[in-house]
């Protein structure tokens, strides 16, 4: 498994073989992750308050979705600045949890190197 499908499926960053979150999705609790890997024992928040680094990858991954819809209906579609809004608007909250947890699982796979050793065993 190659990073970009690590980083897409949700799985650790050193083994890529377990999951980062606790599924099945769960409104109340959307960002819910595992404590540690259950393959590689990877802890998946090394210290309180982490993942506020993931705030700036998922506001810049947010800033460019806004920015390609209000575009995209504007320019192409021909529609008003209030149409755009109100497709953005209901876009944003499709893809709130989408977003968020892909932040985090890019900004672990950020900090956290691959070990081919552990991936290769068991």
């Amino acid at each position: 498994m190659n990073i970009i499908s690590s980083i897409w499926k949700y799985k650790c960053p050193r083994c890529r073989k377990g999951d980062l979150f606790v599924e099945p999705f769960d409104f109340k609790t959307p960002l819910k992750m595992h404590e540690k890997c259950s393959h590689c024992g990877q802890k998946f928040e090394p210290e309180p308050g982490y993942y506020f680094g993931a705030m700036f990858i998922s506001y810049i991954w947010t800033a460019w979705l806004a920015l390609a819809i209000i575009g995209f209906c504007m320019l192409i579609l021909g529609w008003n600045l209030e149409a755009s809004f109100a497709l953005l608007i209901a876009a944003m909250a499709v893809s709130y949890f989408f977003i968020m947890r892909i932040s985090r699982s890019i900004y672990i796979h950020i900090a956290v190197k691959f070990n081919k050793k552990l991936a290769d065993t068991v």
